[in-house]
């Protein structure tokens, strides 16, 4: 872009030889901008370049060429509309390089002499057929070459052109055959395809006579063929105009478009690709390149910038080569905000000008002055249509299904889904026959998104918005649970109508508040019973299981329901709890709110953990079944750990340990790391897999005391706290009546919660049982192949109301395509797709960057306190705790599963979570500083950087290695 010229596809010359032409392996454009179409589509027409009417070609000597100035130069039948336009524009007083233009009459005399040698055109042909004739058409021109004549008119006009730098820009441009003819030509409104002709940087005076001639030539490249070709024009029908252009000493060169090429909601942006030295670094993907958005009302510049390490400069002997971008310039914007605001209004100013759309190119030399060196329709998307949009979020349904979810657990749980919220919202009031139009809305609540569950938010709004409570707890849900503020809207009643209906929904939420817990221990009592009445899935036959399964889940669609309402407490309290704080004890701290939930009932959860403490305790006071259970080499192979197990439930180590050790893995072991996923192994299934649990409970020390007298200690600061800042006896015991009842409806919530594991512990060993008879009536290889089918495919294969045949090669199939979404990132916590896209297509990705020393992130405080330690970063949960202790554990996002790990680290971040969330529950347990919906802490902060975290104040600081205090 030096001269800037139209690089398109085509082949630069980098040395004083040219280059000869032949067949090229890559048909690439310019650094086109991340998502920009390939500009060889349909455009749109503009108003044509005022130019003399004209058919055929003219007779002209050998000798002529066109200054700038000249009329024959603004006329695209004689040379082109690419140097009709610069023409034109350096006439309207643009700042476009000085010219001279060879018309296309000079290449028809040539071709004239050249036909002989030129075999007869393969049209219809095969690519192969017309690539071949290509390359034999375009030697027949270069053998004719360039008659003196017109060598002396260019060498007459060189010296001009090139000043003192000796060089200039030579450039070809495909001229239509005649002026009513479709085939308008290169850069014109109906053709505005990148230019594929040849054309040459840093030409020297006794090169320019081969320049010329391989600018002939190249109307026979082999691309240029095959684009006719395809455009259904004649391939061969194609004639070469050349331009010779002073080369302007650019220091940077950019092609700008006026609007945005993507089209939709960019269409009010101007777009930049720039990179230092000259334009060839841009248009052929040569050079390092920064990319600018600028607002066409405010000028808003917003770049995208990348370390700049290459660029293309002009070489010592002609032609061009490739050179380091300086170090003190690797790391700033190509263009300042000023200059990419100055080309922005220029593409613009030719926006209007030409009344369309423009892609241009230009150079900026030393001085900032700007240089147009091209102009041409920009090929642009098509309208957009009004686009519909679907929100996903997986807020904080991550923690019940991180990451990827197998296709079973996404049906089983779609399932739940639907029965449960059914009922949910038939207890919060919801009509029937708003239920009956809406119930297909329950079987759509989730989706399954590259293999990740994700909320469909308008399903849930639509909804939710059936209940008359909604209103006022939208955004109170969302914090809790989408974890920010949707886009999606919900219509409200008028005033006098939302009066009404606050007026209904006030008692009948009373209600409702005074019945819960009593409801709750009756669907706890209920649900104990049909736990301990399951028949052992080994002892059932298929059809059997089958029916076991069906009845099972036909009483949960009766009673799950139940289980969500405390949660609607639990939100719409904390939300309320949260405002009081701040308005009756502003001066606080921060963690008063967490102190404040601990230390309430001890619900299921927190009892399995205990039972694990105490299990732990006691091996450890057992010298031989602490010897047994660590082993002498501490390697703790699986087959030494079956073993062990198998000595301590046999008794080896005494009966009352061996009691204690089988009754918790019968009470708890369907707890364990996603829990929620059948594809996971729990204790359940493998008890040896509880001694990896336990030893780095043994080796941390803590008890149940411990956990209990840290939770006691953590309330007695925050009622501390809440007496010195809260004036006035009525708030504090409104304050802790409040806080009283958030406590309650949190345990009411994580009891629901496990028994949700032992729903999801019990479902899984029906069907895995069931997977087992499928591999012995040959329909399976594997029993883990269930993981790759839906619950109603399986049941299917017995029941007929599914396919009954083909079951392994459907498990194969989605095998495969697991595989492959497993090499994938996981899509963005929150984002929207086109609706009337299949969701694969619409789907969109975020990236993430590297947190440097001095970095802070913020995200929510959930566990006060202060600590600084080395980061452990841990996307899965089986890794050995050791690695955590006395680390500060950082993850996507944890279930009851991770405790194991949590319990030896000395503070938690998650990247997604509430202040509800399990870990933040865990670490007010505990004691331990902790952070949640932090967003991108995973990918930012790097393994093993010494961090700190501030459970106070919510934030994450990257620590400077030499400067920071060491916390080991």
């Amino acid at each position: 872009m030096g001269a800037a010229p139209r690089q398109g596809p085509c082949v630069r010359s980098r040395d004083a030889a040219l280059p000869p032409l032949g067949r090229r392996s890559r048909h690439g454009d310019r650094k086109c901008p991340p998502g920009h179409a390939h500009r060889g589509r349909t455009a749109v027409r503009d108003h044509p370049i005022p130019s003399a009417t004209h058919r055929g070609p003219r007779t002209m000597t050998h000798g002529t060429v066109f200054a700038d100035t000249a009329s024959e130069s603004s006329d695209p039948t004689l040379v082109g509309h690419k140097f009709a336009r610069q023409a034109q524009l350096r006439a309207a007083g643009y700042n476009v390089p000085e010219f001279v233009c060879v018309p296309v009459d000079a290449f028809d005399r040539a071709m004239e002499t050249a036909r002989p040698d030129i075999p007869e055109a393969p049209v219809g042909g095969s690519p192969d057929e017309l690539a071949e004739w290509a390359e034999k058409a375009a030697a027949a021109v270069l053998r004719v070459g360039v008659p003196e004549s017109l060598t002396n008119a260019l060498l007459s006009r060189f010296d001009h052109l090139a000043g003192d730098a000796g060089v200039v820009a030579v450039r070809s441009c495909a001229v239509p055959l005649t002026s009513d003819t479709e085939q308008d030509g290169e850069d014109s409104a109906a053709d505005p395809f990148a230019g594929l002709g040849r054309s040459f940087l840093s030409v020297g005076r006794a090169e320019l006579p081969d320049a010329l001639a391989a600018c002939w030539a190249s109307a026979f490249t082999p691309e240029g063929v095959l684009y006719r070709a395809r455009r259904g024009a004649d391939p061969t029908a194609t004639r070469m105009a050349v331009g010779v252009q002073r080369l302007v000493p650019a220091t940077a060169s950019f092609v700008a478009f006026s609007r945005d090429p993507r089209g939709g909601r960019n269409a009010e942006e101007s777009l930049i690709a720039a990179a230092y030295g000259l334009g060839e670094g841009v248009a052929q993907e040569q050079a390092d390149v920064d990319h600018f958005t600028v607002h066409v009302a405010t000028g808003a510049v917003v770049p995208q910038l990348v370390r700049k390490e290459r660029q293309v400069v002009a070489g010592p002997t002609g032609g061009t080569v490739l050179a380091d971008v300086p170090g003190e310039l690797a790391d700033r914007p190509v263009l300042d905000d000023r200059t990419a605001r100055a080309v922005a209004d220029l593409a613009l100013a030719l926006e209007r000008h030409f009344d369309m759309p423009q892609d241009i190119e230009g150079a900026v030399t030393e001085d900032g002055e700007i240089h147009l060196v091209q102009a041409r329709p920009a090929v642009v998307a098509a309208a957009p249509r009004d686009r519909r949009e679907l929100h996903w979020s997986n807020g904080n349904i991550s923690e019940s299904y991180a990451g990827h979810t197998s296709m079973l657990t996404f049906s089983v749980a779609s399932e739940l889904y639907a029965v449960g919220f059914e009922e949910f919202y038939r207890s919060m009031g919801v009509p029937e026959r708003t239920l009956r139009a809406r119930r297909y809305e329950l079987r759509r609540m989730l989706g399954y998104v590259d293999g990740r569950v994700y909320m469909r938010l308008e399903s849930w709004y639509r909804l939710h918005s059936g209940m008359r409570a909604f209103i006022g707890l939208k955004h109170k849900w969302e914090k809790a649970v989408v974890t920010v503020d949707s886009s999606v809207t919900v219509p409200a009643p008028s005033g006098p109508r939302r009066m009404a209906v606050r007026a209904r929904e006030i008692p009948a939420a009373g209600v409702r508040r005074l019945l819960n817990p009593r409801r709750m221990r009756a669907f706890f009592a209920w649900w104990d019973d049909r736990r301990d009445g399951l028949p052992d899935p080994e002892t059932r036959s298929p059809g059997q299981l089958v029916q076991d399964y069906r009845e099972l889940w036909a009483d949960v669609a009766l009673y799950w329901g139940r289980t969500l309402v405390a949660n609607t407490h639990v939100i719409a309290e904390l939300d309320l709890a949260e405002r009081l704080m701040r308005r009756w004890a502003p001066d606080a701290n921060r963690g008063v709110l967490n102190g404040m939930l601990c230390d309430g009932p001890v619900n299921r959860s927190v009892l399995a953990l205990r039972s694990l403490l105490t299990l732990a305790d006691t091996v450890g006071g057992h010298a031989e079944a602490l010897a047994a259970v660590f082993g002498d080499d501490r390697t703790h192979e699986e087959h030494d750990d079956t073993d062990v197990w198998r000595r301590l439930a046999g008794g080896a180590f005494g009966d009352d340990l061996a009691a204690m050790a089988t009754a918790h893995v019968k009470r708890y072991g369907d707890r364990g790391l996603h829990d929620l996923k059948l594809e996971t192994t729990v204790v359940s299934q493998r008890p040896q897999m509880l001694l990896p649990q336990l030893r780095p409970v043994i080796t941390s020390g803590r008890s149940t005391q411990d956990s209990a007298r840290e939770e006691r200690r953590a309330r007695r600061e925050a009622e501390s706290e809440l007496r010195t800042h809260c004036a006035g006896p009525l708030r504090l015991a409104l304050l802790r009546l409040l806080f009283w009842s958030l406590r309650r409806n949190l345990f009411i919530r994580e009891n629901a919660r496990f028994c949700r594991t032992e729903l999801f512990g019990a479902s899984r060993r029906m069907i895995r049982s069931l997977g087992r008879h499928l591999v012995d009536a040959g329909r399976l290889d594997s029993v883990d192949d269930v993981n790759d089918l839906t619950v109603e495919e399986i049941l299917g294969a017995y029941e007929g109301g599914a396919a009954t045949v083909g079951l392994r090669e459907l498990a194969a199939v989605r095998a495969k395509a697991r595989a492959a979404s497993l090499r994938r990132a996981d899509p963005p916590n929150i984002f929207a797709t086109d609706a009337d896209l299949p969701l694969d297509v619409a789907l969109e990705s975020s990236g993430s960057t590297r947190g440097t020393p001095g970095s802070t992130l913020t995200g929510l405080a959930s566990s006060g306190g202060v600590v600084r330690g080395r980061a452990r970063v841990v996307t899965e949960p089986d890794v050995d705790p050791e690695s955590c202790r006395d680390r500060i554990l950082i993850a996507r996002e944890t279930d009851p599963g991770w405790m194991f790990l949590m319990l030896v680290a000395k503070g938690l971040v998650a990247e997604r979570g509430t202040v509800l969330s399990h870990m933040a529950i865990t670490g007010r347990i505990f004691g331990v500083p902790t952070v949640v919906a932090v967003h991108g802490v995973v990918d930012r902060v790097p393994d093993g950087a010494l961090i700190e975290v501030d459970g106070d104040r919510g934030t994450i600081t990257v620590l400077d290695e030499t400067t920071a205090e060491d916390a080991s």
